[in-house]
């Protein structure tokens, strides 16, 4: 998370007092099959998939048999199957395999699912606040929906949390108050594209206008227009009207549009990269909910509110430049720009589905039709431009704001929703879909090493071509040091700790090794009968990896601390693996989340809590 706020709470967190010699960590376990997907994460890659019918409504009661699954183009075999309706597993019965024997499949728990509610200030307009937050506010208080698995964040210059996981239904709607009492920065993207669209638009009435000037200049020279000699006889050597100046009249032709090309070039240049790194501080901030998400078992389903998100930044305002003058073309567009975004966004959507997060793209512009600078202010540019020039835009821009939100919602297996003034029948329709779905798990064919960075694909298909199916595209494997991180991120963040490994903590004396700054002796204790410890040079030893991660409650700025351990045991030991890190910190409140990973049998404990340094106050 790039910020926080007061609002940024931890639900599970201990307070521990310095004056303990040891306190145990009181994080509570997530119910629901969270060792089940541990133990997939490395055997097994389970994928969630929504089926519907031509109608989109869900299709119930179909078997593991009925669905074809292929890993990295290589056909692989379902193992493990449930049907979840209406938010709990339905019971499977054994289908025939190959040999006409009943042939079962092990079933998949099925922990209830939880909604993540993300509005992207940066691009909603406030004139979309009221009608959206009505229609939030009927989806939350619907029956579906439990209030407590609900987490609502906002993005404008940073990320902060509006209401936790575990909040009421009063709480959720005191959120989105504040929400919609916020400054939305769409406007602030309004405008910048307002003025990018006068200074194309003046840049071609100024070019026509040199041109115009230079031919007219040209015609009242004598010489120019007498047949005898002079600049105008090619024999001369002068040179007439047309080898200055080509085109069949004044301000037409290449040579305005030359003009106008170089002179619009450095505003479409400056655009797409001002709202290019906006597009990248929105996937950024996506990416990291996506991370700190990876701790919580099952179904998450993001509901991404914003007007747009563009793939190729400036598009549209290429196409109104081509518009006035064909000669331009969506040629003066980067395209390292836009790859770079495009690979930005795939990085996204595969990081949110290896963490089982279906993202759900709402556009918030609905059917309105945006009046944007010159389209609004009845200007209308000379040589041809005017409604057409306008209208190309307009339809340019709405095809350019929904490809980005197409890409991480299909990427997902979730669907992106256009065209809709009232999101509440939408809304509706993705609180029952996500009651309703098929998990399946498999194990990847042998041989499959997917791309370099172990990118795989995945691809499922029914047996009955007028349904649809809708799951995640892929995954990326992820090494140890990720999977560690984004559990801790999730502990700090949002409270999620699992303590398998039975991890106390405990304090040595604090002292002051600066103004207003304190060395803390921490003290994690693992029980040896938890560990493993396997031979090694004539020893048995336990290989253990400790990763701190605290904060400012008030402030953004993380500390890390890393430190791998070896523990030496022995048959029948008992006692206490005492993994002792110093932590320099400021005075005041701090969030503090330890992982703990046995690296032998990679069993690990994510606990947070609450250091108070320093003088309280």
């Amino acid at each position: 998370m790039t910020e926080t706020t007061r609002r940024f709470r931890i639900p599970t967190c201990l307070v521990l007092p310095w004056v303990l010699a040891a306190a145990t960590a009181v994080g509570q376990e997530q119910p629901g099959g969270a060792a089940y997907s541990e133990r997939i994460d490395v055997e097994l890659v389970t994928v969630d998939v929504w089926v519907t019918d031509a109608q989109g409504n869900p299709v119930p009661g179909l078997g593991a048999d009925g669905f074809q699954v292929r890993h990295d183009d290589r056909p692989a075999t379902i193992t493990h199957f449930t049907e979840v309706r209406g938010g709990k597993a339905v019971e499977t019965t054994a289908t025939e395999g190959a040999a006409g024997t009943a042939r079962g499949f092990l079933p998949i728990p099925a922990p209830p699912g939880h909604t993540i509610v993300y509005f992207d200030q940066s691009r909603i307009q406030p004139s979309r606040y009221p009608a959206l937050i009505r229609s939030l506010e009927r989806f939350l208080r619907a029956e579906e929906t439990a209030s407590e698995r609900v987490l609502i964040l906002r993005q404008d210059r940073g990320l902060s949390v509006e209401a936790a996981f575990g909040s009421s239904h009063k709480e959720l709607a005191q959120a989105l108050e504040r929400v919609a009492r916020g400054a939305p920065g769409g406007m602030l993207l309004e405008n910048e594209t307002r003025l990018a669209l006068d200074a194309i638009r003046d840049s071609w009435e100024q070019s026509q206008d040199a041109v115009g000037s230079a031919m007219a200049g040209l015609a009242a020279v004598p010489s120019a227009t007498d047949p005898a000699g002079g600049a105008g006889n090619p024999s001369s050597g002068g040179g007439g009207p047309r080898s200055v100046v080509s085109g069949s009249g004044p301000g037409s032709g290449p040579d305005a549009c030359g003009m106008f090309v170089n002179q619009i070039q450095p505003t479409l240049d400056s655009w797409a990269q001002a709202y290019g790194q906006g597009v990248a501080v929105t996937l950024t901030n996506l990416s990291s909910t996506a991370g700190f998400l990876a701790g919580l078992p099952g179904v998450k389903t993001l509901l991404y509110l914003g007007d747009g998100l563009q793939l190729r930044p400036a598009a549209d305002l290429a196409t109104y430049a081509s518009s006035l003058c064909p000669a331009a073309g969506l040629d003066l567009l980067s395209g390292r720009l836009a790859d770079q975004l495009r690979s930005g966004f795939l990085e996204l959507a595969r990081h949110a589905s290896t963490n089982r997060v279906t993202i759900y793209s709402l556009q918030t512009s609905g059917l309105e039709t945006p009046a944007t600078g010159s389209a609004s202010t009845g200007r209308s540019p000379r040589g041809g431009g005017g409604p057409r020039a306008r209208a190309a835009f307009e339809a340019s821009r709405r095809a350019a704001d929904r490809d980005g939100l197409a890409l991480i919602a299909t990427e997902t297996g979730g669907r992106a929703v256009f065209n809709q003034s009232d999101l509440a029948p939408e809304l509706s329709r993705i609180g029952g879909e996500i009651q309703h779905y098929y998990s399946l798990a498999y194990r990847p064919p042998a041989g499959g090493t997917g791309g370099e960075r172990r990118d795989h694909r995945i691809e499922v298909s029914v047996g009955d071509r007028s349904l649809t199916t809708r799951y995640r595209r892929g995954y990326l494997e992820k090494d140890p040091s990720q999977w560690l991180t984004e559990r801790i991120e999730g502990a700090l963040n949002l409270g999620l700790t699992s303590n398998r490994l039975e991890v106390r903590l405990g304090a040595g004396a604090i002292r002051e090794s600066a103004p207003g700054t304190y060395r803390i002796p921490l003290h994690v204790m693992v029980p040896v009968e938890r560990l493993a410890f396997l031979p090694q040079a004539g020893m048995r030893l336990a290989a253990i990896t400790l990763r701190v991660m605290a904060r400012p409650v008030d402030g953004s700025r993380m500390l890390v601390e890393d430190r791998t351990f070896q523990v030496q045991g022995a048959p029948g030991a008992t006692g206490f693996a005492d993994l002792a890190v110093e932590l320099e910190m400021a005075a005041g409140t701090h969030v503090t989340a330890i992982g703990v990973r046995d690296d032998n049998t990679r069993e690990a404990s994510f606990i947070s809590t609450t250091l108070q340094v320093g003088p309280e106050g």
